[in-house]
């Protein structure tokens, strides 16, 4: 293969060329889901019933809109000019339940207070489709056109639209930071200016096949997903590139131009291929999971390493043979620190490292166990979104905007959904529930009931009960609540279901602490058998292993230590993403540990670490702050929570590992050197 990337090198570099055409296609086709419950597993009865909820009754998207010092006259007229417009199914206001006519001190005190508070008054907004489709994006637009100054409109919809709007305009900008942190860095460490232009070229070249597939696979991806897919290629792939260029470099020293290059790929494909089969482990195991954005994020990402390897070991090598009369007109001097004099101190002082590398597991756990971990989306989302701003203006004036569905089918009969209401009426949390049999005397005949009260509370087979409740969908109380009314429907399975946002958001609580477990076990397993293959070893696995994911205790952990909270996508996206992205490090410390203990005639395992860490700490140092140039930036640069605190905590996992590897690993390899030299198969004998 090495001799044809060679000869084929023009053609290689056309093909490439053409293919992102319809790559490029697909990349600016792909449809971006904003909706994060949107992704809970099918199988809960909360989703089942969201999907019922749908169906049946129109439910899409709902959101709030509370006017101000406006009259019932100017009110309803607002309700019938929003009713019109594309994307809406329905406006709901105390006019659907009761005759503007008769005086309100003569109407049900529960009725009131659900439509007005102060000088304030409230409807709901219900969609044709899901708050994340582009139809609602664009009834939303409209609404906002429509509505006049004291005017606040909020919830699920108008929130993605912003988030969408906001999201669009600063994607440009993480592309430009990734990039521009990335030339700065492989500048100052490669020995050409152009060098770090051809290595983002051929890891850009991959990036776009990678996301433009997603169209072709499936047609859409999250947001978190479309906002950091490509820094996190780019980050993860790009010591691969380096591993390359540094064993040309070598290889050119004494060979023509093509024999170096052939050699240099046969030389460094193992390599390569190992450290990718590494990365790819950490994100297939985010495809264990039940939240469906984790098999997104991850799918997407090992598709990305697989493409960026195909990129570096065809692509690249065809560069940098067509470029390199300009690769050496543009030749400078490299700015990389000397580890020699830390080679030597970690070295002298191994034993009493090795047992801080102990010690260090207790404050790590301790951090990781205690942190506070952000699931309300809302939190999470920009401060500066008028939809988040207008949320909190409405809950001044109406305190418990919250609600809960219940929908029961047909099978039930009256009494049976009378007496589930009546349970569910007393449960600390719950305000009211407002339904057809709460509304409507059961002794009214079905003919007497006005249509437009049976159209929102009953629907082909299912009848609906909104519960109004008292709490925010994150308070204690409110979990609470909701497993209490699941415990009293649960011997009505698939008969009756709780849903609506705050249950959603309730299970994504449980989805999300089941699934951090199941990526941690399935990551630290799957690298662990392919270290245990690559090396033949029983005792690096788990040093290795072991090292890192002390590394991403801290990393996780550090947040408690610093007062801040951190987001629910980091219990399972860090571990996966900093064990498979990370351990590379240690990979390449131990394999020069092991080809400096084959050299020497001695077989001194402290003078091999001590040249294995001055000839290798460079490398891992440029692999680093490699993975934190590319992700850094986004970083900087969003307004997005979310977005931020994962990158943040990704190029903090990078330092976090970095330093756990260089200054910590040599001395535990050093202490355990006999275990592992009885341990491995074909490790170099030391001396008795």
């Amino acid at each position: 293969m090495a001799r044809w990337v060679v000869k084929k090198r023009v053609l290689i570099v056309m093909l490439s060329l053409l293919l992102l055409i319809p790559a490029g296609y697909g990349m600016n086709h792909t449809r971006i889901n904003y909706d994060i419950l949107a992704y809970l597993p099918e199988r809960l009865p909360s989703v089942q019933g969201q999907n019922i909820l749908n169906q049946a009754f129109g439910y899409g998207g709902t959101g709030i809109l509370m006017l101000k010092n406006k009259s019932d006259v100017e009110a309803e007229a607002l309700k019938e000019r929003l009713e019109q417009i594309d994307g809406v199914e329905a406006v709901t206001w105390i006019s659907d339940l009761a005759d503007l006519a008769v005086p309100r001190e003569f109407l049900p005190a529960e009725l009131i207070d659900q439509f007005y508070a102060d000088d304030g008054t409230l409807m709901q907004i219900q969609f044709q489709e899901e708050a994340a489709s582009l139809k609602t994006d664009r009834a939303v637009r409209e609404i906002k056109a429509v509505l006049g100054p004291d005017a606040y409109f909020a919830g699920t919809p108008p929130m993605l639209a912003e988030l969408r709007a906001q999201l669009e305009s600063e994607m440009p900008l993480y592309s430009l930071a990734a990039v521009l942190f990335t030339l700065v860095l492989l500048g100052l460490t490669l020995p050409s200016f152009l060098l770090p232009v051809l290595i983002l070229l051929s890891i850009g070249v991959a990036i776009v096949y990678n996301l433009g597939l997603s169209y072709y696979l499936g047609g859409s991806m999250s947001y978190i997903t479309a906002a950091v897919a490509g820094a996190l290629q780019l980050g993860v792939t790009m010591d691969f590139s380096i591993f390359l260029v540094h064993r040309y470099a070598e290889e050119r020293r004494t060979k023509d131009k093509e024999s170096a290059m052939a050699d240099a790929i046969r030389h460094t494909a193992q390599a390569i291929l190992t450290s990718a089969a590494t990365a790819i482990a950490g994100f297939l195991a985010m495809t264990a999971m039940a939240l469906g954005i984790g098999g997104d994020l991850g799918m997407t990402m090992a598709r990305g390493v697989f493409i960026s390897v195909l990129m570096i070991l065809t692509l690249l090598p065809s560069l940098i043979l067509i470029f390199e009369p300009w690769i050496e007109r543009f030749q400078h001097r490299t700015f990389v620190p000397d580890f020699d004099a830390l080679a030597r101190r970690i070295v002298r002082h191994h034993k009493p490292i090795f047992g801080l590398f102990l010690l260090l597991f207790i404050p790590a756990w301790i951090g990781y166990a205690s942190v506070d971990v952000v699931y309300d989306i809302d939190r999470l989302m920009p401060k500066n979104l008028p939809a988040i701003q207008n949320l909190e203006a409405i809950r001044r004036v109406f305190p418990s905007t919250e609600s809960a569905f219940l929908i029961m089918d047909d099978t039930l009969s009256a009494s049976e959904r009378t007496h589930i209401v009546k349970q569910i009426e007393t449960l600390d949390g719950v305000r009211r529930v407002i339904g057809l049999d709460t509304l409507i005397d059961p002794t009214v005949p079905e003919a007497f009931v006005p249509e437009n009260v049976k159209a929102m509370f009953a629907q082909d087979r299912y009848n609906l009960s909104m519960i109004q409740l008292t709490y925010g969908a994150y308070d204690e109380r409110t979990t609470r609540m909701i497993e209490a009314a699941e415990a009293i429907i649960r011997p009505y399975a698939g008969h009756a279901y709780l849903t609506g946002q705050a249950v959603l958001q309730n299970d994504l609580v449980t989805t999300v602490q089941d699934d951090s477990r199941r990526v941690d076990l399935i990551s630290i397993v799957a690298i662990f058998w392919i270290i245990l293959i690559a090396f033949r070893s029983l005792a690096l696995p788990i040093v290795l292993v072991g090292s890192i994911e002390l590394a991403i205790l801290f990393n996780l952990g550090l947040d408690f230590y610093l007062g801040r909270s951190m987001p629910f996508i980091g219990t399972f996206a860090i571990g996966a993403i900093q064990l498979g992205s990370t351990i590379n490090y240690a990979i390449l410390l131990v394999t020069r540990f092991k080809e400096e203990l084959a050299r020497q005639e001695t077989k001194d395992p402290k003078a091999a670490m001590a040249r294995a860490v001055s000839a290798s700490g460079g490398a891992i140092l440029s692999s680093a702050l490699a993975l934190f140039a590319a992700v850094i930036g986004i970083w900087m640069v969003t307004d997005i929570s979310l977005l931020g605190d994962l990158t943040f905590m990704i190029a903090r996992g990078a330092l976090i590992s970095l330093t756990v590897i260089v200054f910590l690993l040599p001395a535990v390899l050093l202490t355990l050197s006999g275990f592992i030299a009885r341990t491995t198969v074909g490790w170099p004998k030391q001396p008795s």
